[in-house]
Parts: C-alpha cells; structure tokens; sequence
C-alpha cells in the first residue's frame, strides 16, 4: 500500500510529509496545504522519482532483477 503521510504533528501551512509503500519509507518532502491536494500528490510523485529507492528500483530493473 502506498501511503502519503504527514510527518509534522503541528498545524502549520508548511508540512512534511513523508512517502511510504507499506512500512518501507521512500522519500520526504515539504508541501504547503493551501496549495490543495494535486499540488501534494505531484509533490509526492516528484520526489520519489529523485529518491535514492527510485534510483535503486531502475538499476534493479535494468539488470533483470
């Protein structure tokens, strides 16, 4: 399951989140809640693309694996 989870337990307009599949954390990233939903999901899928785990995944595909 893949889950977007807010990291910060105060309220604030700028907030890290945190991306994990199931239990495994694959990236944080900062996101401002009044740029609405979208803007958190495109944040989201940004910075797992530039994560290391996202690095590791292709390597891993472009070796058969």
């Amino acid at each position: 399951m893949i889950k977007i989870i807010k990291d910060d337990v105060h309220m604030r307009k700028e907030c890290v989140y945190r991306v994990q599949i199931g239990q495994q954390l694959i990236c944080k990233f900062d996101h401002n809640k009044l740029d609405g939903l979208a803007a958190c999901l495109r944040q989201a899928a940004d910075s797992v693309e530039q994560s290391e785990w996202a690095d590791f995944v292709l390597l891993s595909e472009q070796q058969g694996g």
